[in-house]
């Protein structure tokens, strides 16, 4: 199982960001991920111009945008910024895309939510014939190109990759078919990936294709002790989830019912305690997932900067040997 890095966001200052970035790879991480939203005062927009910015500091780990709000944006555009950030990394550039779910973001960009899914699906398609082909000429529902050619190429051959974060049926069937991974988001429980994972793998199948990729972001937070982790980390996680996930109606992710407390909250859905414990959960995602690349997010808002590193490099230090 591969590791992934989800770092800072959302501070007055990209450096730390890179910082830990650039501390991850040093850590034996394989990757690192930036996601994109609007509106927001605590996550960032325009994760291909941040991963541009990595890849200048950083020479082995794979850049990923988990995930990139597709249709939001022209695929002419992010074929050709994609192109870049594949190009300046030497070939390292994933592509992570999603339909969206935050209807302020689309209002922000004068589009309906409503379309969001054929605008994924006409601009995925589209995304990769604009990489594999030349004098392009499409006329569709959402995008008209005519006679286009994205230069210079990506490096990857014979595109990077494309991975989908998907939880309907509907999107779940569109990443076996237009993407190489299916990529979940850090808020779902373990019940609710697996039978996600199960449709995607069951999709694959459908089409006669091999499945990709199973990936998920996890919030991690790793102390000396659990009781020092709960206590550390547990009031700013149940803020972060009440603030950034449950907020919006979700067709898979449920809020568990009443009052939260941390204990009720991490069942399941994040990684918390002792490096013993955290290897043992992180070992079930896997067995009970077939996962197969593991994203991890230490910092959270209200956590302090010290105490996310500090979990980061105890991660690396006791974590990761013990998965590998």
């Amino acid at each position: 199982m591969k590791l992934g890095l989800s770092p800072l966001q959302g501070t007055d200052s990209f450096e730390e960001t890179i910082r830990e970035c650039e501390r991850a790879e040093e850590a034996g991480f394989d990757s690192v991920w930036l996601g994109e939203h609007h509106n927001n005062p605590v996550l960032y927009p325009a994760p291909l111009l941040g991963l541009a910015a990595i890849a200048a500091r950083t020479r082995r780990v794979s850049l990923g945008t988990g995930v990139l709000l597709l249709p939001l944006y022209h695929p002419m555009c992010v074929a050709e910024e994609g192109a870049m950030v594949d190009m300046i990394s030497g070939g390292r550039l994933i592509l992570g895309v999603g339909a969206g779910y935050a209807p302020e973001e689309f209002a922000a960009f004068g589009l309906s939510v409503k379309q969001r899914g054929s605008r994924l699906d006409e601009g995925a398609a589209l995304l990769r014939r604009l990489w594999t082909e030349t004098h392009v000429t499409h006329d569709g529902r959402h995008f008209h190109i005519e006679d286009a050619t994205v230069g210079p190429r990506p490096v990857q051959r014979p595109a990077p990759p494309i991975w989908f974060g998907a939880w309907t049926a509907p999107a779940i069937e569109r990443a076996a078919r237009l993407g190489d991974a299916w990529l979940a988001g850090p808020s779902a429980a373990l019940s609710e990936l697996s039978a996600c994972a199960e449709a995607y793998r069951r999709a694959c199948s459908d089409l006669g294709k091999t499945p990709g990729e199973i990936a998920a972001f996890r919030y991690i937070f790793v102390a000396d002790t659990t009781e020092q982790a709960l206590a550390t980390a547990g009031d700013s996680f149940i803020q972060a989830y009440e603030n950034m996930y449950f907020r919006w109606p979700h067709p898979v992710i449920k809020r568990p019912a009443g009052d939260l407390t941390i204990e009720r909250l991490a069942e399941n859905r994040i990684i918390l305690g002792d490096p013993e414990t955290c290897a043992r959960e992180i070992a079930r995602f896997r067995r009970e997932l077939g996962l197969t690349h593991l994203i991890c997010r230490f910092s959270v808002p209200g956590i302090s900067r010290e105490a996310s590193m500090s979990s980061l490099d105890l991660f690396a230090r006791e974590v990761m040997p013990a998965l590998r």
